[in-house]
């Protein structure tokens, strides 16, 4: 640290009004850093102290008792007061040897003066001091940050901004991102990769000599910096140089990824393209390997966002696709981001094992929805092995989109695979004979609501639902009992009195979610 910006016990005794203080202890603690002076002729510290003040002290509330005064310096050292000046002479003869040894053991600065002092002038004098070294630091800082943003206009500027803290602190420097390696500036990088490094990664507990500051951009938390001093405790003035190298490197991770996202948007025909299964195996692995050599795929999905909002012009798609991007990155995915059809499409290439694919992109769009301030639905398609089936991915979370566009009244998962029944009509669907099928077992029931609006479709799903209760479904549809049992009639005259037998009833449940399905399908 910059000495110009902090006051230390052994510059206070260079001050004109310690030409005749003696050091009588702690000789070794003269480095401490002092924040404030403070008068103090109380014994019970308590919560009086916050840390590195030089104390004055007179020591009129010790005079008579050794065993106070041995309380009072115990209480000093353990809420790490900077060192203490003591008037001899007038209360105090004498400082008791137990506490020179104890201060001794402690570094602990014991300073005294064998006359009167007036502690107004030292006061006056050190709070000059202080003034002078708190404006001496905000002139630091600003001369730093302009420095960072000097940095930030040139090329590599991670690396440079990272060496440049490491020779401002001259500490150990690292820089921890969520997807790759670290990066590591130190005279001792052998010892930090193999013992400093495995600690950082489960041990949080406070350590005077370690800073943590996490990079964080659009709340996503994209990398953390640490410093490491070999010794002294890091200073606030540290902390604050840490503090403005972490917004300068999330502004510059930010700039990284709009320049990401505009090389991206020049190339969406292509990524079009791969969605409708125009490009071959080979051309997509090489287009992956150029946008990032160190790629590893272990699979593909789409994600679809259908946006619900009436002015589409209104999007801002850089930053959606900045946060996108941002959010599943963090996740183990690579992220291919285009628009169509009043849809985000994101084609996400799974870097981690596929056994907790899902619980990954599940926590992408919590993050997602959290971040997001419109209103969205979501839907994810299957996972596809091969880069060249991502159209079969795309299909089927559009077809799961579709799905869940036909049921707004009841919750459906975002994943294609937990669809369950809903896939089974999909197929059915595409092998022509999901109308023959509804027709065979609820075609006289939609024929009569159509005739007379009697709600018998309704009414026996959510008689499938009740389990058969007659008093839950009159509840749940909000008619009398009466009602019902008239509609029951109506329905055993229409399918027959077994319809709430076992595989019977499976048919039709099947066939009434079919129903609702394709009636949805049809209008769009």
């Amino acid at each position: 640290m910059n000495p110009a910006v902090r006051l230390t016990v052994q510059e206070i005794l260079q001050n004109r009004n310690f030409q005749h203080a003696k050091v009588l202890a702690g000789k070794n603690g003269l480095h401490r850093t002092v924040k404030w002076i403070h008068i103090m002729e109380v014994t019970a510290i308590e919560e009086l102290l916050n840390g590195s003040e030089f104390i004055l002290s007179t020591g009129v509330a010790m005079s008579e008792n050794e065993e106070l005064f041995l309380s009072f310096f115990k209480q000093l050292i353990e809420f790490g007061a900077a060192g203490i000046c003591l008037e001899l002479g007038t209360y105090i003869q004498a400082v008791p040897k137990e506490i020179i040894e104890l201060a001794n053991r402690h570094d602990f600065p014991i300073i005294v003066f064998n006359r009167k002092v007036r502690f107004v002038d030292i006061t006056q004098d050190i709070n000059t001091l202080l003034i002078n070294k708190h404006y001496q630091m905000i002139s630091e800082l600003e001369e730093y940050s302009n420095r960072l943003n000097q940095l930030l206009l040139t090329s590599n500027s991670q690396q440079k901004i990272l060496m440049s803290l490491h020779e401002h602190v001259k500490m150990s420097v690292l820089f921890i991102p969520k997807q790759g390696e670290p990066l590591i500036f130190s005279k001792q990088t052998r010892k930090i990769i193999d013992q400093i490094l495995p600690q950082l990664k489960d041990d949080r507990k406070n350590d005077e000599r370690i800073v943590r500051q996490t990079i964080q951009a659009l709340n996503q938390q994209l990398a953390e910096l640490i410093i490491i001093s070999d010794s002294a405790p890091i200073s606030d003035y540290e902390k604050l140089i840490v503090d403005r190298t972490a917004t300068a490197l999330a502004q510059n991770t930010l700039r990284e990824l709009y320049f990401e996202v505009r090389r991206e948007a020049s190339e969406s025909g292509w990524v079009q393209g791969w969605l409708d299964g125009i490009h071959s195996e080979d051309k997509l692995t090489r287009y992956l390997k150029a946008s990032d050599p160190d790629m590893i795929t272990n699979g593909s999905v789409v994600l679809l966002l259908k946006i619900n909002q009436a002015d589409e012009s209104s999007l801002d798609l850089p930053y959606l696709n900045i946060l996108l991007r941002s959010i599943f990155q963090s996740k183990g995915f690579s992220v291919f981001f285009t628009t169509r059809k009043r849809q985000l499409i994101l084609i996400l290439v799974n870097h981690r094992k596929k056994v907790d694919w899902k619980v990954r992109v599940q926590a992408g769009i919590d993050e997602m929805k959290k971040a997001m301030e419109m209103e969205v639905e979501i839907a994810v398609g299957r996972m596809v092995n091969q880069l060249t089936e991502v159209k079969k991915s795309y299909q089927t979370a559009e077809e799961t989109l579709m799905i869940q566009d036909s049921q707004t009244n009841d919750f459906l998962p975002s994943f294609y695979e937990d669809l369950y029944i809903y896939r089974l009509i999909s197929i059915v669907k595409d092998q022509g004979v999901l109308e023959d099928f509804i027709e065979d077992y609820i075609g006289p029931l939609i024929k009569y609501d159509q005739e007379y609006n009697g709600k018998l479709i309704e009414t026996l799903k959510v008689f499938f639902m009740c389990n058969g209760s007659k008093k839950e479904t009159a509840s749940s549809l909000f008619i009398v009992r009466q009602t019902l049992y008239q509609r029951l009639q109506k329905l055993s005259e229409l399918l027959g009195d077994d319809f709430m037998s076992s595989y019977k009833r499976q048919a039709i449940e099947f066939a009434i979610t079919a129903y609702h399905y394709q009636t949805y399908s049809n209008s769009q």
